[in-house]
């Protein structure tokens, strides 16, 4: 995390997400019951979320159902891919 700070405040979390799977995906952050940042990303794309701290709660859904496809809760990581493997959605992250 970037230690700026802006008239007092810490900056942002910049969170990175890679969509490796085969269809349009939105990520999202919430802090608890809030959505915080929200992101639509192509197959091959790389989207940007944003938090104000870590940690958050993470989670992908399907562009086109909403289905939920993975998620991680309490997460701190700034880079986040998202793979299909064996059938199943799988997140990669640090």
């Amino acid at each position: 995390m970037r230690s700026k700070h802006l008239a007092g405040k810490m900056a942002e979390i910049e969170i990175t997400f890679h969509n490796e799977v085969e269809i349009r995906v939105q990520a999202q952050i919430f802090a608890g019951h809030t959505l915080i940042s929200t992101c639509v990303t192509g197959p091959g794309e790389t989207g940007l979320l944003r938090a104000e701290s870590a940690p958050y709660d993470i989670f992908f859904k399907n562009g086109a159902t909403g289905w939920e496809l993975a998620r991680q809760l309490n997460s701190e990581a700034k880079t986040v891919t998202l793979q299909h493997q064996k059938g199943r959605y799988v997140m990669n992250g640090g």
